[in-house]
């Protein structure tokens, strides 16, 4: 049987800001979470087609309370997740992160913080997603990837 690399799984679709280049903000969309049951259909659905799964699409992963039981249900079923995030949320959602053996790769999309008024100042934001890295790469085998995205600025 012919495997994916990846398949994206949308845990949810609402975010906890309004990115200008993000599709999201200008759908209009039931917000919803995805519940226990339904993510474990989901991979009970794909298991057979691929090693990998992302938690990224539509939504901040961090926002969905179960993501640290999804990611404890991806190992019970033998998938390596990636997750992609804004990082606003990163200090608050790492107790459910760090120790995860399902957890590959965590990609921080640093651009958000400049297409959106966070309430945080840059220091403290990159303050935030560098001190995890140091915790993760001191105590897992995480991937930790910094995206930023600068084309629509002249600096």
């Amino acid at each position: 049987m012919r495997k994916f690399k990846k398949v994206y799984i949308e845990i949810t679709n609402i975010c906890n800001l309004k990115c200008n280049f993000c599709p999201s903000s200008s759908l209009s969309r039931v917000h919803k979470f995805m519940r226990e049951d339904a993510f474990v259909h989901v991979l009970d659905q794909v298991k057979p087609y691929t090693d990998h799964i992302y938690f990224h699409l539509m939504g901040e992963p961090f926002l969905n309370k179960d993501v640290g039981r999804f990611l404890d249900i991806s190992e019970e079923k033998g998938l390596k997740v990636n997750i992609t995030t804004n990082g606003t949320l990163i200090q608050k959602a790492k107790h459910k992160l760090l120790g995860k053996k399902a957890l590959r790769q965590i990609n921080i999309s640093l651009h958000s913080f400049e297409a959106n008024d966070i309430g945080n100042d840059l220091d403290t934001y990159i303050s935030d997603i560098a001190d995890f890295i140091k915790e993760a790469n001191e105590n897992s085998e995480m991937i930790c990837a910094i995206r930023l995205w600068n084309m629509d600025t002249a600096e």
